[in-house]
């Protein structure tokens, strides 16, 4: 008698035990593909300056996708004597400007003036799903290299640009990378402040847009890889811009503030490891937040620049 009264509880036991799982893993699913629905959405933030407010003459552009003809994109043409092109890649939820909200990355037009006043003409659009560009999800760096192939291809046919720089500032310097090798045009990157490993990214932003905290939020990477995959079609895993940083046949020009907390330097540092012989690296102190590098020291970062320009477009 007392042996079944054993079983009977080591059963029940076991039952709640295997119902309290099953209740985690429910919720677990459940958060994953919340997190994962939200990294597909953008905030849209809308330029709230243009060219003419740092005294450029510009035309406002629209162009297709390459891989949609219906997904309209919207940009600026600031054309200067130079073919030579940079274009320009911004943040997650900034746009051709640079938004200055806390979530996104502030010196767009700032320091695109700045570039333009060393002779080479500037290209800036909104990314697809941001800005003034059509409504759509973003491709977290998959889908964006169509948006960047079509920006080449509609400046080729029309403005007759020679060569090309890639310029991007965190989601946009990951976007730089996995483009990097899309057309032979493109000379040189420059990129600021980029991730490594996109679910570090994803969990990081978590705390941020949710009240989900971040103890929490580091358990659910595998849970968002697969809700990509099952959702989205797109495996994380295979973003990988340290292995896409390798192929480039040029060196790169990269910078990351020491302090950046956001995406903390060790991306960049991982980044650095397996790119090209003689790219140019740069630790910048005291930023005091994400992508700040050129606000903490305009003189060394447009320097840097300016030499780096220099020598791919030579």
């Amino acid at each position: 008698m007392l042996e079944q009264i054993k079983s009977i509880k080591f059963k029940k036991q076991f039952a709640y035990f295997a119902l309290a799982m099953l209740i985690l893993s429910i919720i677990y699913i459940l958060i994953s593909v919340y997190i994962t629905t939200l990294a597909y959405k953008t905030i849209i933030n809308l330029p709230e300056i243009s060219p003419k407010d740092y005294g450029l003459q510009y035309e406002e552009i629209e162009f297709q996708s390459s891989d949609n003809t219906e997904l309209t994109l919207r940009g600026w043409w600031i054309p200067n004597k130079s073919k030579n092109t940079i274009i320009y890649l911004h943040g997650i939820d900034s746009n051709r400007a640079g938004h200055t909200s806390e979530q996104t990355i502030p010196p767009g037009l700032e320091v695109l003036s700045d570039m333009h006043s060393m002779g080479y003409s500037i290209f800036t659009f909104d990314l697809r799903g941001h800005g003034e560009s059509d409504t759509a999800k973003v491709g977290l760096g998959i889908k964006e290299i169509a948006d960047i192939k079509g920006a080449i291809n509609y400046l080729e046919s029309t403005k007759n640009v020679e060569k090309i720089a890639l310029y991007g500032i965190s989601y946009g310097a990951v976007l730089a990378i996995l483009a990097g090798n899309s057309d032979e045009k493109i000379k040189g990157i420059f990129i600021d402040s980029p991730y490594n490993m996109i679910t570090d990214l994803i969990t990081g932003e978590i705390p941020r847009r949710t009240p989900i905290p971040g103890f929490i939020a580091g358990l659910l990477s595998q849970g968002i890889v697969w809700s990509s995959i099952l959702l989205e079609g797109i495996n994380l895993d295979e973003i990988r811009p340290y292995e896409s940083i390798k192929v480039l046949s040029y060196p790169v020009l990269m910078v990351h503030c020491k302090d950046d907390k956001r995406i903390p330097i060790y991306h960049s540092d991982q980044i650095n490891e397996h790119a090209p012989i003689d790219t140019l690296y740069h630790k910048f102190e005291n930023c005091d937040g994400h992508g700040k590098a050129y606000e903490s020291n305009k003189t060394y970062y447009l320097g840097f620049a300016k030499t780096y320009f220099n020598r791919i477009f030579q």
